[in-house]
């Protein structure tokens, strides 16, 4: 009976955030694991890299990217998401290495960032077009998966991550 009641309240919880997430605009899409690591790696993330991932979902690149030493903040519309990724920086003793921002991806502050993240479709990618190549720092990266930036060209493609620098 216990199990049956544990099946069901995470069938719940999954169709709860996909609800929240298609009413958003971007539907929650967690980035396969080996996917984010690749990221990652493609990113050069290393200890004191300043990481923003727009639409953060459950955390997964954030908390990637604390463990090599980052600072990684997160954006994320979706409130379970968030008290969800909040729960997890407590767990997995990131404090201070991971925060999450419960607004809009179009509202992050970019300015102080080495390298942001993006699991977006085409026309959010679109419209972030002017605010990252204006706001975020010269040589700064964008890694998106999946998606391109039209008009752009970028400086790595591997495994349907694409990277831009700035």
């Amino acid at each position: 009976m216990t199990l049956i009641f544990i099946y069901l309240f995470v069938i719940l919880f999954v169709l709860v955030v996909l609800i929240i997430s298609a009413s958003a605009g971007v539907p929650f899409l967690p980035t396969n694991y080996k996917r984010a690591k690749q990221m990652m790696d493609l990113a050069e993330i290393k200890t004191g890299s300043r990481v923003v991932d727009l639409g953060s979902g459950a955390g997964r690149l954030l908390f990637l990217a604390a463990a090599r030493g980052a600072t990684a903040t997160g954006y994320e519309l979706n409130p379970i998401l968030c008290r969800w990724t909040q729960i997890m920086i407590f767990l997995k003793g990131y404090k201070g290495k991971v925060k999450i921002r419960c607004q809009s991806l179009y509202d992050a502050d970019l300015s102080n960032t080495d390298v942001v993240f993006t699991f977006l479709l085409n026309g959010p990618m679109k419209k972030l077009d002017n605010k990252l190549f204006t706001e975020l720092p010269s040589g700064a990266k964008i890694v998106s998966y999946l998606f391109s930036i039209p008009n752009r060209t970028p400086i790595k493609k591997e495994n349907g991550i694409i990277v831009y620098q700035v």
